[in-house]
């Protein structure tokens, strides 16, 4: 495992907190510090606090409050600059759309194994880019 200076910091904010724990132990195995909130305006508070501490914050859509797309607009307006992943159980076309021209690195639906949440989150994290 890498060591904890090193570690890439992940927020995750799903108001399930099966889901929650869930990714935050898978997440824990592949090697990333993970911190788990429960809803939107959780995780835009964690990111107003500490700007510079997570490099990815990972979400989903639908959670009462402040949902993916509001937390993601929010992020935008602070002038986040870290990687955002979605997860969702059903989205439609136009969120999809969206969340793609709100610079979404990755959309993840839900379920999804182990492999597929580590290859998304290593696509947003280090994206290939091919001209």
């Amino acid at each position: 495992m890498a060591d904890m200076e090193n570690m890439t910091e992940v927020l995750v904010a799903d108001d399930e907190p099966a889901v929650a724990l869930a990714i935050k132990s898978a997440l824990r195995f592949c090697g990333y510090s993970v911190v788990t909130v429960s809803n939107g305006h959780a995780a835009l508070e964690a990111i107003q606090a500490e700007p510079d501490r997570f490099q990815l914050v990972l979400s989903d859509h639908n959670m009462p409050g402040l949902g993916g797309l509001a937390l993601v607009k929010a992020l935008r307006v602070i002038g986040y600059p870290g990687r955002i992943v979605i997860l969702s159980a059903y989205l439609t076309q136009e969120n999809e759309g969206q969340y793609r021209d709100l610079g979404v690195d990755q959309i993840l639906s839900k379920p999804f194994t182990l492999a597929r949440l580590r290859l998304a989150l290593e696509d947003a994290l280090h994206p290939v880019v091919c001209n």
